[in-house]
């Protein structure tokens, strides 16, 4: 689809789940796909509250969402990304080390394991059919926000989990 249908394809299907006027003409004005991936990472909350965009527009940006974070029905490996989104049947290996901070979303029928280690703090959101393996060593905290789905976890050292569930 040429870039022009596709951020109009977006714009339409934003308005018709109730993005606000100023989001809708921000997705209007973008210059390229790039600046359309910083949209949704901007905007996740919608996005994932309102299940958007569509998988048939997502899959627009094949190729370029990866380097954002964006997985859609894909083997991914991910190391120290400040955000993960897996939609689909996405699987995953993601390692937080260090002092890396990361917000991860399991969507769908995903199916991920997250490493958590030295400092790191990472919130993990499970919601639909996705299932998640955690674990977290050394110093590492991690927050669970539990909307759907399963998870199995995890700990050694000083390491931390908690568990919100929103069921």
């Amino acid at each position: 689809m040429e870039f022009i249908k596709l951020k109009q394809a977006l714009a339409a299907e934003a308005k018709a789940a109730g993005i606000c006027e100023q989001w809708y003409y921000y997705i209007l004005r973008a210059t390229n796909k790039e600046s359309l991936i910083a949209l949704f990472n901007k905007g996740l909350d919608f996005c994932i509250n309102k299940r958007f965009p569509s998988a048939e527009l997502r899959a627009e940006f094949d190729g370029i969402r990866q380097h954002f974070g964006v997985y859609d029905s894909e083997e991914f490996t991910a190391n120290n990304l400040r955000r993960v989104v897996a939609y689909g049947t996405a699987t995953g290996r993601i390692k937080i080390a260090n002092f890396g901070v990361s917000l991860i979303w399991a969507r769908d029928n995903s199916t991920l394991r997250v490493e958590a280690r030295d400092n790191a703090f990472v919130c993990v959101n499970i919601a639909d059919s996705a299932k998640v393996e955690i674990e977290a060593s050394d110093a590492a905290r991690v927050s669970i926000v539990l909307h759907g789905g399963t998870y199995t976890s995890s700990t050694s050292g000083a390491a931390q989990i908690k568990v919100i569930n929103k069921q």
